[in-house]
């Protein structure tokens, strides 16, 4: 298939879900990335398509990453290449995250009429900055922390004001905020107090979820409960120690 070939808007979207059934996911980014660029306005399936597609392609390269620091702490290879081969992934994901933060600011973001719309993309922002953080040092690490938590404040009392607790996108966006705050900033005592929050918000709501079957909320709650309970279980660890 030539890629100077063009599509219509639709073949470019199907052509990102056979990429994607087919865990080809540099075909997929770009394939997303044409759709886009036709009619940023997206629906909620077309926004599906891209938040597991830009998710696909980055997952991929932060699990190479993942791998090389821990083949780097176990000192089985010989450090010099374990270097050079991880500032090589480090650059590929930093371009793809550049890449996705351009399409953010130029098409997706300006164009969201939708106020739910406008919190994803905004969350995704904040996602994708803080990825970046985790391949940053020094002075670049510092300003990357503090665009992060601009946009996740932004996104987050945004979605406080217009989504409902029950809206996935509300707790996905207070789940990964927490994240950040503990992974990221350090700040352990704040993440908790975030994810609590918002766990504790939708426990109230929970015999509805459950009946209305709202599997995307009910898995963000789990995996806020067991965030929970593994950094409550740390900072006390941590304490007794």
């Amino acid at each position: 298939m030539s890629e100077s070939k063009s599509y219509t808007r639709e073949e470019y979207i199907y052509l990102s879900r056979i990429y994607e059934k087919a865990e080809k996911y540099q075909d997929q980014f770009k394939f997303i990335n044409k759709f886009i660029e036709l009619d940023p306005k997206l629906s909620k399936e077309e926004r599906n398509i891209l938040g597991s597609g830009y998710k696909n392609i980055i997952s991929d390269k932060r699990n190479s990453l993942r791998t090389i620091n821990s083949l780097e702490k176990k000192n089985i290879f010989q450090n010099i290449f374990i270097k050079e081969i991880k500032e090589k992934i480090e650059k590929e994901l930093s371009i793809i995250l550049i890449e996705i933060q351009k399409i953010l600011d130029k098409h997706l973001i300006p164009n969201a009429i939708d106020v739910e719309n406008k919190i994803f993309y905004l969350k995704l922002k904040a996602d994708f900055l803080r990825y970046k953080c985790e391949i940053s040092y020094g002075k670049e690490l510092e300003e990357n922390i503090v665009k992060t938590e601009k946009i996740y404040k932004e996104a987050t009392d945004m979605a406080n004001k217009e989504l409902n607790i029950n809206n996935s996108t509300r707790l996905g966006l207070a789940l990964n905020y927490s994240v950040f705050y503990y992974e990221i900033k350090k700040a352990k005592e704040e993440a908790v107090n975030i994810a609590k929050n918002a766990f504790d918000e939708a426990m109230k709501i929970i015999d509805d979820l459950e009946i209305s079957k709202a599997k995307d909320t009910l898995l963000i709650i789990q995996m806020l409960k067991e965030n929970l309970i593994s950094w409550c279980n740390e900072m006390n660890n941590e304490f007794e120690s």
